[in-house]
Formats: structure tokens, sequence, C-alpha cells
């Protein structure tokens, strides 16, 4: 399996004009954070290719981000894998989590019902699927239905209501008649699967046009499925397409053919390999045509022994003298293997060919209309296909906005260079990662449990268990406010710089969590007041009944006590209002706009600052004299000019075997003194080991950013 790191969705207006609270990203995240969902290329579950598993919420000033991790397959027993796990996946979303909806429609069927009755594998609604079902149930609809299509108007559409109880979402080709649910043709779905989702964008023009008496509407529908009423719900697929805005001048487009071919066909993503666009004269009007060829199977009878190949076309008939169309279809047509090799070939063009194939009409739209519905129409029938607005000239403000906004963003961001990954300077805000996960257990009779998972890694090879030695700092000050707490038995590291990260400190109760808040700000406090351009990363975990939360911090102190002083304590509300304060008191910072990335802060399951450690081959010698180190380097000249200019330096860090305080005289981890919070207390290196250099622009030696360079 191959693994990438990626973004599920954000908070705020969307490409697609939906609006996102931040609590409704957490609630949302939150129900889902424990369960894999299948992943398909272009929403297309026809096509898996793995799966993919919401990791976070990532918040920095002015956005918070849903973070997942995709696992694609790369071999056969891989996707023979993933298959099963889509199996199970689907018996479960459309089986067992509606069994008693299921079990009420079985019986509201009856007799209706044959014994080759499935679970149909949509996610609109609780139904099944049943070869002329619904025909049975209404045979009323049999005399409507004429040429395979049935005046929309007869059929009563479903709305999903928005907050304020008003009908303001269209489940897009789903209509409700006596209890039970009623479906549009399959072939309205993406690669005219019914595994897949309905045109949402085409149904919501069609039904938009409902008000227009003046025009014949006409629709297919799908009589081998039914569902039952109540159970409809929305599909949302944030993927955001072309949307044209056409010139209206249509008689202006010239007689004939035109072919355009799929610039981007790679027949992964998309089988479309061409459209092909026909105007001819025809009872003296103008008749259009527009068909998209594909080049793979999509359509089967017969449960998968044969497969067809299905292209979606359009006939379409001007007024000459209005310039309006007064007639409009939408149609799939059908070829078999011998067909569809010819159909392909450079000599048969939508001119010469297709009549013959067979015909499934869709949709259907006569008396005049205007050009803007008619634009509209084609576009959103031709969902995930480009070349249609392509062939129209069409310009998409939206589309080109955005990519006005990416390239100028890629201007902005700094790439992060080798030697100091990420830097934050004060005023840059807060960022913060929340996780739910498995409850942890903590030890009896404690507080609080250390989880730490920081290693170094030998040159051989080998793995030590490290923790950074200004973390028993933070532990002394949290059993002085009485908390019981261990401070653990593992190999303490000294980085000579003024980043700490600390480790994720696990606790029960929210009041122990005051606590830590309150501790960490302390130190802030401190740190703020002496100036210090210090960098901390710290994480905090609480355990709930059923499951826990995790949330760590990354940022500058300064901005820290900004914060602190903001925010309530958690024990006064609940932790997700606790963590919704913190986002909007970070959202006063100016906006982060993803500086830094936010992958380059994410290590597994919390934030924290990288070190770059300087590989021995680049340090030629390193001198002790008193308390001075010198060392010297073989870089090249552009990597020597970069870290004057921007004063990084070579810091060394040591492992630390005892230190001495410089109050009591006692060993700091035992005493009871606590550097930084009282006056007079530091502590100095009485046993330590020099282990390497890391690069930094923070030093501890030359926290000021003086540094001494010889040529």
């Amino acid at each position: 399996m191959i693994y990438y790191q990626g973004v599920a969705m954000t908070d705020g207006l969307n490409r697609k004009n939906h609006f996102y609270s931040f609590s409704t990203v957490i609630n949302s995240y939150h129900k889902a954070w424990n369960d894999p969902i299948p992943m398909n290329l272009g929403h297309d579950r026809s096509k898996p290719i793995g799966y993919t598993k919401l990791t976070g919420i990532y918040l920095e000033p002015g956005k918070a981000y849903v973070t997942n991790e995709a696992c694609a397959a790369e071999t056969k027993e891989e996707m023979e894998q993933i298959c099963q796990f889509n199996r199970t996946y689907d018996h479960k979303k459309f089986c067992t989590e509606h069994k008693d909806e299921l079990d009420k429609l079985y019986e509201m069927l009856g007799e209706y019902k044959t014994d080759k009755i499935t679970v149909a594998p949509i996610g609109q609604a609780t139904a099944f699927i049943d070869q002329d079902i619904v025909t049975r149930v209404f045979p009323e609809l049999a005399e409507q239905i004429k040429d395979g299509l049935i005046d929309l108007r007869l059929l009563d559409p479903v709305y999903k209501s928005n907050d304020s109880g008003e009908d303001a979402y269209l489940v897009p080709g789903v209509y409700k008649r006596n209890g039970y649910l009623l479906f549009a043709h399959q072939y309205f779905r993406r690669s005219l699967s019914i595994l897949n989702t309905t045109n949402e964008e085409f149904f919501n023009v069609f039904e938009g046009m409902r008000s227009d008496l003046t025009i014949e509407l006409k629709i297919a529908l799908d009589l081998d499925m039914i569902g039952l009423e109540g159970t409809e719900g929305l599909e949302f697929e944030y993927q955001y397409l072309r949307g044209p805005h056409f010139n209206d001048d249509v008689a202006s487009i010239p007689e004939g053919v035109t072919c355009h071919k799929n610039e981007y066909y790679d027949n992964v993503f998309s089988n479309i390999t061409e459209t092909q666009f026909y105007w001819h004269p025809q009872d003296d009007e103008n008749s259009f045509q527009c068909e998209e060829l594909c080049d793979r199977e999509n359509i089967t009878f017969d449960q998968g022994k044969t497969w067809l190949w299905g292209c979606r076309y359009v006939h379409s008939m001007i007024n000459r003298n209005t310039g309006n169309p007064n007639h409009l279809d939408g149609a799939i047509r059908i070829y078999t293997d011998e067909q569809i090799i010819e159909r392909l070939d450079d000599k048969t063009d939508i001119k010469k060919y297709g009549k013959d194939a067979e015909y499934k009409k869709l949709w259907r739209i006569d008396n005049d209309f205007s050009v803007s519905k008619w634009k509209e129409l084609i576009s959103t029938f031709y969902r995930d296909n480009q070349l249609i607005g392509e062939y129209f000239g069409g310009v998409d403000e939206k589309y080109d906005l955005i990519k006005k906004e990416s390239s100028e963003h890629n201007k902005v961001i700094k790439k992060p260079n080798e030697f100091v990954p990420v830097d934050f300077q004060k005023g840059s805000g807060i960022r913060a990662f929340l996780r739910y996960t498995d409850r942890f257990t903590i030890d009896e009779g404690r507080d609080i449990r250390i989880i730490n998972k920081d290693e170094f890694i030998y040159q051989d090879g080998r793995k030590e268990k490290i923790l950074e030695s200004e973390t028993i700092t933070l532990l002394k000050l949290l059993k002085r406010k009485g908390l019981s707490v261990r401070i653990p038995y593992t190999t303490l590291v000294d980085f000579g710089d003024m980043v700490y990260n600390f480790p994720t400190l696990a606790c029960e109760k929210l009041s122990v969590l005051d606590n830590i808040i309150d501790a960490i700000s302390d130190l802030c406090e401190a740190w703020n007041s002496s100036e210090d351009n210090r960098l901390i990363a710290f994480g905090v975990a609480l355990n709930f009944s059923d499951d826990a939360a995790q949330l760590s911090f990354a940022g500058h102190v300064s901005d820290f006590v900004k914060l602190f002083k903001t925010i309530p304590s958690p024990s006064t509300t609940s932790l997700e209002a606790w963590i919704e304060s913190i986002y909007q008191a970070n959202n006063t910072f100016e906006s982060a706009n993803n500086a830094p990335d936010k992958f380059l802060l994410i290590h597994g399951d919390v934030l924290c600052f990288e070190r770059k450690i300087i590989p021995p081959e680049q340090i030629s010698e390193v001198n002790i004299e008193g308390d001075t180190v010198y060392a010297t380097y073989r870089l090249r000249p552009e990597q020597m000019k970069y870290i004057k200019e921007n004063k990084i330096i070579g810091a060394p860090f040591f492992r630390v075997r005892n230190t001495l305080c410089s109050h009591c005289k006692k060993n700091y981890s035992l005493c009871d003194c606590i550097k930084f919070i009282d006056k007079d207390v530091s502590d100095e290196l009485k046993d330590s080991e020099k282990w390497g250099m890391i690069w930094t622009n923070r030093s501890a030696f030359y926290p000021d950013g003086e540094l001494a360079f010889v040529e």
C-alpha cells in the first residue's frame, strides 16, 4: 500500500457555496474518526483504489482543516483486499445500518416483490431493486409513461429543510408517492452506474424549470428501484467542476462536425476520449447534436455477464426566427463491441454514425425556452466533461479565480529550507491539531500519564527513547500545583536552541486539564516577560466515556500568552466548546494561509518542531573553549550564504545524565526549585555526553542572534 496525507474538507464557505461552521466540522469528524472510508477515482464507486481515514482537525488563524490519510493499493493482492473491504463497508452502510427501515419497506411491498429483490446500494435513501417493481406498485404509471418518459409535473420532488425549516435542498432525482420513493433512471448517475450519485447539478436546473408552464418537461424513471419515504438524504461531492458561461449567440455557430479530443485522457480518471458536435439545417430550423465517446464498458443487463458501451447524447432544435431552442433532449446511445470499435474510428463521426445504436432517452424539453437554460442543461448533463465548455468558448470566472488565488498563494508561501524546516515569529498565531483516539489508561493514583514517542536513532540504526530535558521543569511545576505525576526514567536530551517539544500530557478530568494549561501559561508568561524568542509545542489528552481527545499545540510563547488570556478554563465548559474558543481567539491573528505548510508541523499524531541534525560529513572540526563552541563546516557556497543571511548556526545537543540546581545545589530533577518560575534558579550540566549538532536560528548560546562567522 502507498500512503498520502491530504485535506478532506475545511470550514467556512466552499466552492459550491455550502457553509460549514467550526462546530459542524468538529461534530462530523468526531462521528467518523474511527471509520475508514472507501476511496475511488473521481468519486466513481466503480473505480475503487483504496481507502481513506480522517486523521484530525488542524487549526491555524483563519481556517480549520480536516486532515486525512489516504491508502492506495499497489498490487493485485492489495486491490482484492480493497474490494473485500468495500463489500463489507457497503453491507454495513446499506444493510446493517438500515435494517429496521429495510424491514418496513419489505413488508410494505408485500405481494408486489419477487424472490429476486435486492437492497439498492445507493446513499440517497433506503431502497430495493426488483425488476419492474415500480409499475407493479403503481400500475397507473404505465399509462403515463410515453416513449420511456413521464411528465415531470406528475412527480412530487423531495426537498430537505434548512435550519429555518424551509425546503432549501433538492434531493436530486428522487420523488415521493404514497409513502414510497421513486428515482430518476440510473443513467443519470456518474458512469451510468447505480453505485454512483445522481447528477445533482443537472436536476437543480431541470427541476427549477417546473414553474414555467409554457414548456413541457419529461423524464425517465428507474422502474426497477423503489424506496421508503422519509429515508431520503443528501449526498455531497465536493469536487469542483467548471461551469462555463457561453456566448448566447448560438445562431452564429457554423454548420458541420467539430470534434474535441480529451487532452487529459488517460483511461484512469476519465473514459471520455472525445466529444463530437454537429450543427445542420433541419425543417427550417437549426439542429444540434452532441455525443461524447467513451472506451470503457459501463452498462450491463445480466449481472456482469455482458457489458456494453453507453455514451451520453444530446439533440436540440433551434428556432431560426427567435434564436431560442424549442426542443432539447438527453439520452444514452448504447453500443456493442463491434459498434463501438467502428464508432471510435475517425472516419465515422457523429454525422455518419450512431443512429443504429440502441437509444435510451432520459429527459426532454419542448416549446421555446431561454438560451441560458439550454446551455446550463447541456453542460450539467455532461457532468465531468469539460470539453462542452471548451467547445462553446466558455469562461468560468470562479475557476479562473481559483487558479489565480492558487498562483498567488504559491508565490507568497516560503518553501522550507534544509536547515530550519519551520519557523515562527511573534504574532504568527497558534497552530493546533485535534484528534479523537481510543481511550488510554492512567496508573492508579496518578493524575497524568506522559505520552511520549520521541526517539533518537543512532547511525547504526539503534533507537533510544528520549525526552527533552526542559520537560522536567514542566513536570515539577505540575507537581507543585498538587498533581500526582511520575517523572519518567528515560534518556534526557538538551538541545542547544530556544525550541521545546514537550510530550502529550493525558488526564481523566477537566480540572486536571485546567492545571496543565495553567502550568504551560505560567511558563509562557515567564518566558515572555524575559522577551525570550522561544517556540514551544505540547500536547494534552482527555478521556471520554467511549473515546478520547488529543490536542497538540505549536507556536511562539508570546502568542500563547495572548491566547491563554482570552480563552476560558476547560472545566468551565465542554472540551468541544473550549476548543472552539481557541479557534475563535486564534482567528484574531492575521490569516495564516497555510504558512507554514501544515504537514511540516504534523508528525504522526502531534504537532512538533522538526530539528535538522547536522550530518557528520558536513562538520569539519569542533572545538570547545570554555563556554564557547567553535565549529568548522563543509558547505557549498550557496548554503553558507543562506545560513549567514538568515542567522542560522550549529548548536550542540547533549545526553543529560545529571544537572545541578544553582539554588539548592541538588540534582535539579529531584529538588523542589523550578527554573523560570523561581528567582535565581537555573540548572547546570554536571554530567553529559555530546551527541551531535543541530541547525537553528534560535541558539540558546546566542539568543540575540549575534553570530560570529570566520571567513
